[in-house]
């Protein structure tokens, strides 16, 4: 089974990707510059420059549509495969930007906390849920920061605008990384007719709140391996979630007999299930 990349593994993949994960937590609450009363403040999601003399002017090339926070980035880590990306002490900040003519380049565009900047890292493509292998849209920026970040305002910076994350999304950003146990469990031999459910249960073993994030691939039936999902919880302290994906068998023709296993990685481990499928015949 592949096994999680590193961070410079991730970042030398040729195929190989970032993609935003279901579960992140979204930027609500938005903040204005913590240090001051005048700047950069938010006008109906608008960037908007306040003067010295309390004039505003809207920004004409670029509008912040939405912000996410995640411990752990889903990455191709093998032209069939999907792994995690993301270290113990780092997590990422999403922000997808609309313009109504030409965007600015994407290097124009940094993340500033506390005086400190971050850059996006230099991998594009991706592999987007059901369709295969695409290319990062222009307006898709990523970032790395440290887990947890002391810091007590972030913002997106270009040109001469600026954008302040919200409340909420900074809250996550401070908080440190915690522990998951996970079981995961499967039928035993199934039918051709039958659906396989996996079953997983996350449980967060640490004492503060944090995102799961996993990725799920599969082997067999009639194919070498091939990514599945995502799978992605927010999780309370010593509070766990069950989750369960089906996959419909019936899709293949049963030779003598098949298996098939499901693989889950995640930052800082594996589980893998393996299911056997037994034609109808068989049973009769």
């Amino acid at each position: 089974m592949p096994s999680n990349p590193s961070r410079r593994d991730a970042l030398r993949l040729g195929g190989g990707v970032l993609t935003l994960l279901a579960g992140c937590t979204t930027d609500s609450n938005r903040q204005t510059d913590p240090a001051t009363t005048t700047g950069t403040t938010m006008t109906d999601s608008k960037a908007t420059t306040t003067t010295s003399d309390g004039t505003t002017t809207a920004a004409t090339d670029a509008t912040v549509t939405n912000v996410e926070t995640t411990p752990a980035l889903l990455v191709m880590n093998s032209p069939d495969s999907t792994g995690t990306y993301g270290e113990r002490d780092e997590q990422f900040v999403i922000v997808t930007v609309e313009s109504d003519g030409s965007l600015p380049d994407r290097d124009e565009f940094t993340l500033e906390a506390d005086g400190t900047s971050y850059v996006q890292p230099s991998v594009r493509d991706r592999w987007v849920q059901g369709d295969g292998y695409s290319v990062v849209p222009d307006n898709h920026l990523s970032f790395s920061v440290p887990k947890p970040l002391d810091a007590t305002g972030v913002s997106l910076r270009w040109k001469d605008d600026t954008y302040w994350i919200g409340k909420t999304a900074l809250r996550t950003l401070r908080r440190p990384p915690t522990d998951f146990s996970v079981e995961a469990s499967a039928p035993k031999p199934v039918t051709e007719s039958d659906d396989v459910t996996l079953t997983l249960t996350v449980e967060n073993t640490g004492e503060v709140a944090g995102t799961f994030v996993g990725a799920l691939n599969r082997s067999g039936p009639n194919v070498a391996y091939t990514p599945v999902t995502a799978v992605s919880f927010e999780i309370e302290a010593g509070e766990s979630t069950t989750w369960s994906h089906s996959y419909e068998t019936d899709d293949y023709v049963a030779e003598d007999e098949l298996t098939m296993t499901y693989h889950l990685d995640w930052r800082d481990g594996s589980r893998s299930r393996t299911i056997r499928i037994e034609s109808d015949s068989e049973q009769n």
